[in-house]
């Protein structure tokens, strides 16, 4: 998503914090300074508990949580009322708060009534926050280490010694069958989990986006054999051609965080500017590219570790997918409704096709002839690549989100976001061939090379598809 003006407003205030601290700031403002609770705040950027959280805000210099948020929710109500002109008394019904109480929030925070706010304007309210951080901070002011990973820190490795290193299954695939479509097994997994990806033969990868984690995921007996420490918000989790590593887009620590899957640990981490979407490799390997929600996407050498070039793609783009040449990239652009195709590794765009909509995960096939697009309006779109023009749409009527080819390339898996199902679709037909009732929220799915197909569920947990 871009970037939110509240989030911006305070990082610009607080330009001095560590990517701890402007995590924090992200977190706060995606909640409007309202968090459900503060020891599940703590949990979504990867802290401990609500303890090992109050003391990186002391260690940052800012307020109490409290307090912090009580300054993020002040400045949420005034941009609102700027924009909007409604009253407090408005927004506070509006979020289903006694006026009241909203009023004398913004007097405790501030030490000023609501209309003396409201006339000061936004801009004086950010100087009064930012002096008041200041006060907190006191003289003594940290200097932060440039480290990407700090021990000790939320994104470190929480591990106890040394973990048993994972060892490589390379033996290779059997040959790919056609999905059943049966719910074979299912693996809980808390924290909200979003993609999911083969890393090796025999293990998963989940990003668990409310937890900073990612779990290492058993094929052979489904089940979670460990979980690795990241920044907090990862996204997607892209594997390493040799199976070793993985790169997973950290939103709100605004980089492309490495972990070593068979050690279980973080290794390092790849500032991008601005929050980190979607990720893909190359098809050697060699350069990752990942879009962010400053509406960009940047490649990174994955040798050198920093951004070596990077182009401005038409309204953002949560998900990349790469041509089978590996000279094209497809970016959707969700909030125009376009897909974007952009020649690698000029980084050149070529063409846009407007399918409309939201458009949510592409895929294309393995010939290279064909791109589907999942549409979270509701539909699922076919282009014809060769001459750039939509050959088919399939109604869908709820909202698509995860998409995936089976491993023999007949099958298009659908997940189906609100109403909790899986669809298995002929490819060549589009006809739907098995609607499978998983409940949930589905989010992304991946297909394994001998035939099962995995499905992430923001609910807590993971589904395999024979």
């Amino acid at each position: 998503m871009p970037p939110l003006q509240l989030t911006n407003l305070l990082h610009k205030t607080l330009p001095h914090l560590s990517v701890n601290g402007r995590a924090l700031l992200s977190a706060l403002g995606c909640v409007n300074g309202r968090p459900t609770s503060i020891s599940e705040l703590a949990e979504w950027l990867g802290f401990h508990d609500r303890y090992q959280l109050a003391r990186a805000l002391k260690r940052e210099g800012l307020p109490p949580m409290q307090t912090l948020g009580g300054w993020t929710r002040t400045l949420y109500w005034i941009i609102e009322s700027q924009t909007s002109g409604a009253t407090l008394r408005e927004l506070a019904r509006r979020e289903r708060l006694d006026p009241a109480v909203a009023y004398r929030l913004v007097r405790r925070i501030t030490g000023r009534r609501w209309s003396e706010i409201r006339h000061a304007g936004l801009q004086e309210t950010l100087l009064s926050f930012r002096e008041h951080c200041r006060r907190c901070a006191g003289a003594a002011r940290i200097r932060h280490a440039p480290s990407p990973v700090r021990p000790g820190s939320a994104h470190a490795p929480k591990t106890r010694g040394t973990p048993p290193k994972l060892e490589i299954d390379r033996s290779r695939p059997l040959a790919p069958v056609r999905l059943r479509g049966i719910l074979a097994d299912r693996v809980a997994i808390s924290g909200a989990p979003f993609d999911v990806a083969l890393a090796l033969s025999n293990v998963a990868l989940v990003t668990r986006g409310h937890a900073a984690a990612v779990d290492v995921v058993a094929l052979d007996r489904p089940r979670v054999t460990r979980t690795i420490s990241v920044g907090p918000v990862p996204t997607r989790v892209v594997a390493s051609p040799q199976g070793d590593w993985a790169y997973v887009t950290s939103q709100f620590s605004e980089a492309i965080d490495i972990i070593d899957i068979q050690w279980g640990q973080q290794i390092a981490a790849i500032h991008v500017g601005g929050h980190p979407l979607g990720a893909v490799l190359s098809n050697d390997g060699k350069t990752l590219y990942a879009s962010t929600n400053r509406d960009r996407i940047v490649a990174l050498s994955l040798s050198r570790q920093t951004i070596v070039a990077e182009i401005p793609i038409p309204h953002g783009s949560p998900q990349l997918c790469r041509h089978p040449s590996g000279r094209r990239l497809y970016a959707s652009g969700w909030r125009s409704g376009v897909v974007a195709e952009i020649e690698v590794p000029a980084l050149r765009l070529l063409r846009t096709f407007d399918l409309g909509g939201v458009v949510q995960e592409v895929t294309v096939t393995a010939d290279g002839q064909s791109l589907y697009a999942a549409n979270e309006a509701g539909w699922l779109d076919v282009v014809h690549l060769p001459t750039g023009k939509r050959s088919a749409t399939l109604k869908l009527g709820t909202a698509a989100l995860g998409l995936a080819l089976s491993a023999d390339d007949r099958d298009v898996i659908v997940g189906l976001l609100h109403a909790g199902k899986v669809l298995i679709i002929d490819r060549h037909t589009l006809e739907l061939r098995t609607t499978l009732d998983t409940g949930g929220m589905p989010r992304l799915i991946a297909a394994h090379g001998n035939g099962p197909v995995l499905v992430a569920n923001e609910a807590g947990w993971v589904d395999w598809i024979h």
